[in-house]
Parts: structure tokens; sequence; C-alpha cells
């Protein structure tokens, strides 16, 4: 888990290495979406989206699902 803290007391990002899956990618892409519309878009169970955010979350250092889009609106080059 990254848990280098910036500044303003939020956990500062690495995707350097490349570290979330390709499925995590996808469940990042959409995820302003509610769970449930995740989960039927991606063709999987609401647990299993679950499951993904929470290892996205441990392993970049984020700390909810709107960090992430924050993240993702600034970093546009994550996801092509």
């Amino acid at each position: 888990m990254n848990l280098l803290i910036n500044n303003y007391g939020i956990p500062a990002l690495n995707f350097e290495v490349n570290i979330l899956t390709p499925r995590e990618i996808e469940v990042i892409k959409r995820v302003l979406l509610p769970s449930k519309n995740i989960a039927y878009d991606l063709n999987i169970s609401e647990h299993t989206v679950s499951s993904h955010l929470t290892n996205i979350k441990n392993k970049t250092g984020m700390l909810d699902k709107y960090h992430m889009a924050y993240f993702l609106g600034t970093r546009k080059e994550l996801i092509n």
C-alpha cells in the first residue's frame, strides 16, 4: 500500500509500475456510477465490484470513489 502523503494529507499516487489489473482499470473508468451499474456493464457481481474497488484503494492509497474520480480527471494519461 502506498503510504506517502502529500502536503494536503492526501496519499501520493504512483501508477508508473502498472499496478492495476485490466479489470480494475475497467472498474475505475466507471467509478462514479453506482456499483450495480458497474457490475451490469462488466457482467460481474456487485460483490466483485466492491472487491475491485477495495483492491484499487489498497494498491494506490486512494481514499474513496471521489478521490479516484478526481485523480482520473487530473491524470488523463492513466487511461486511454
